[in-house]
């Protein structure tokens, strides 16, 4: 019984791993400057980056927001679609 566990456990996990499959994750960008639009420009591109270095492609921003302290800080949030 316990070599029929064993032996279902690993044609489950070959049958996922065994084709090409997409993903789908979350990928964050940081920006800073003393102009909102540069820093959340920046905060784009560091995310997009991110992605790229995975192989990845960007799908969409999912969420952004810039603050002031004594710089502009922004983020950025993108859903990346990795092979």
């Amino acid at each position: 019984m316990k070599k029929h566990c064993v032996v279902i456990a690993l044609a489950l996990l070959l049958s996922v791993s065994g084709g090409a499959q997409a993903g789908v994750v979350t990928v964050s960008g940081y920006g800073q400057s003393y102009d909102p639009g540069i820093a959340l420009s920046d905060a784009r591109a560091d995310a997009v980056g991110k992605c790229s270095a995975q192989g990845g492609t960007p799908v969409e921003e999912i969420y952004n927001h810039v603050t002031r302290a004594n710089l502009w800080l922004a983020d950025s949030i993108w859903t990346c679609e990795v092979p």
